[in-house]
């Protein structure tokens, strides 16, 4: 039997959490949601690490740039892979996720959830 990848959901919009929640657990994934970037990164200090990590930047506390970049400086979490899932569709915002490490760079506004869940899949 196939084990469940976890995946952890760094979003502080409760409905884009929602939904990403019931669409992925429907695919047999496991969801983990923290609401910002303290939070995630305490959420990796204290729990099992995630399969995938799906981060927006605008989030309160920290932000997903920051998150990421602790994450991939920390070798215990550096190997996750981290899909940013952001409203910030400037060229240099894209680039700066990848030099920090994301795997993948998806505009909320231009990809519907089927497909987010397609490209996340790649990654697990």
């Amino acid at each position: 039997m196939d084990v469940k990848k976890n995946i952890l959901i760094v979003e502080d919009d409760f409905f884009v959490t929602r939904a990403y929640t019931i669409k992925f657990e429907k695919e047999n994934f496991n969801v983990s949601s923290v609401g910002d970037g303290e939070a995630a990164i305490e959420f990796l200090k204290k729990n099992f690490l995630p399969d995938l990590i799906m981060l927006d930047l605008m989030i309160p506390k920290k932000s997903g740039f920051e998150v990421l970049k602790e994450i991939k400086n920390d070798n215990s979490w550096k190997k996750i892979p981290v899909v940013i899932l952001s409203n910030l569709g400037q060229e240099e915002d894209m680039k700066k996720g990848s030099e920090l490490g994301a795997v993948d760079y998806i505009l909320k506004a231009e990809t519907n959830i089927e497909e987010v869940v397609a490209r996340i899949k790649k990654f697990l």
